[in-house]
């Protein structure tokens, strides 16, 4: 019992260290949501006319009081929606009268100094009016406004950590303030530079076929984000090695490995945490999903459960890996995001060609993916979300990602206590 109080114990304050890094949780929590809903709507229009789906289209007004730079992003992300028929106004006041009229079903208004308030990283409030005798269309046009606002809110968490991480680290501490925001500006907006050029040039492209009968509507959403959400649990791994690399900086690591705790304990804890925080996001990026875009998330929550679960202690034994392999954690925090960003890729867990996964399509690199745990944590959720495998086909999955964990646990708990000692 001592020793389950006190696994549980290590687990506690590692979910704290976690849940207290504002900047982690924007990259494990809102990034996937950003990037996966970015990338399946803004091509959901073309999808749809492609394969014959008429798409619903909402008509509603716009009034943007913010006289910065992100209001007016807001406003250009709303227009590039094929569901949303745009008019935009110059008052709420206006806005509220013609939508109480009838005229349109809602209204969208973004608030002055929305701007100035994201800079701050102060809460900002998009509203939504709705036409009483339309009620039932508020939580799409709800869910549209958010989509669109998402962008500029992960801009304001990306600059508040980049503004804590400097704070942090003292680089620019005598710089003066102009050189300080020309630095913060130039990091979040490449970052944002990128995610933009990836928006316009999407990875996919539908050819319609004929096939004799009613179309039936897809959602693109279905592809997307289990493979991201993938994808950004495996950021995870930098910040386990950052972490590792600290307490033995500080010495906590040393009198942990000295005190009358076993080694199981001392390694289980976080691991515990680690997975926790896993299933955490999993929970989060499908159920938002599966409320706000209809995402299909299959008949078996139990499945979706074994899959998360393997797929966090995977990405927990890499990061414990990642810590006794690297000298410090800068290093293991920089080797953690190349491989959150290239593997992902390199094992084909995203759509390129149609709205399957392109390791389904063969190839070298289906062959390759096959050895790369993020395949098979892709593949879990698929069968699951698709119904299309059984039970025994889904635990394939959960038992090769299992075998990734043991093999990344084996290599670090070899080198775990001398490195420790060290």
């Amino acid at each position: 019992m001592n020793a389950i109080r006190a696994t549980l114990a290590i687990s506690w304050k590692e979910l704290l260290v976690t849940f207290r890094d504002r900047g982690l949780l924007a990259i494990l929590f809102v990034l996937p949501l950003v990037f996966g809903t970015l990338f399946s709507l803004s091509q959901q229009g073309a999808l749809d006319v492609a394969t014959g789906v008429t798409p619903i289209t909402v008509r509603v007004f716009v009034v943007n009081d913010d006289e910065g730079v992100y209001g007016q992003q807001v406003v250009d992300a709303l227009k590039q929606m094929a569901m949303l028929d745009i008019e935009q106004l110059d008052s709420a006041g206006e806005a509220d009268r013609r939508v109480g009229n009838g005229d349109r079903a809602a209204a969208i208004l973004i608030p002055a100094g929305f701007s100035a308030g994201i800079d701050a990283y102060q809460p900002q409030q998009v509203r939504v009016v709705v036409d009483p005798a339309q009620g039932s269309i508020a939580d799409v046009v709800a869910g549209l406004a958010n989509y669109a606002v998402s962008p500029v809110s992960i801009q304001g968490e990306l600059l508040q950590g980049t503004r804590t991480f400097l704070d942090q680290v003292g680089l620019l501490e005598d710089a003066p303030p102009e050189t300080i925001q020309a630095i913060e500006a130039q990091t979040v907006g490449a970052i944002m530079a990128q995610l933009q050029a990836m928006q316009s040039d999407p990875p996919i492209s539908v050819v319609p076929e004929g096939t004799g009968t009613d179309p039936q509507p897809i959602n693109l959403l279905d592809s997307f984000m289990p493979a991201f959400a993938v994808m950004f649990a495996f950021f995870l791994t930098g910040h386990i090695g950052q972490v590792l690399h600290r307490e033995r900086d500080e010495g906590t690591l040393r009198r942990l490995l000295a005190s009358p705790l076993s080694r199981a304990a001392i390694i289980a804890g976080p691991m515990i945490a680690y997975v926790i925080i896993v299933v955490l996001q999993v929970v989060f990026l499908f159920g938002v999903s599966a409320g706000l875009f209809g995402m299909d998330i299959g008949d078996s929550l139990l499945g979706l459960l074994a899959v998360s679960v393997a797929l966090g202690l995977t990405v927990a034994t890499l990061g414990l890996l990642l810590g006794v392999v690297t000298r410090t954690g800068r290093q293991a925090d920089t080797l953690g995001t190349l491989i959150a960003f290239i593997l992902p890729f390199i094992s084909g867990i995203f759509p390129m060609n149609g709205t399957e996964p392109a390791y389904l399509a063969g190839g070298p690199m289906a062959t390759i993916a096959r050895f790369i745990p993020h395949m098979h944590a892709a593949e879990g959720y698929r069968l699951v979300m698709t119904s299309e495998g059984t039970i025994e086909t889904v635990m394939v999955q959960v038992v090769v990602l299992l075998g990734f964990a043991v093999i990344f646990f084996a290599l670090a708990s070899r080198r775990l206590r001398s490195w420790g000692r060290a």
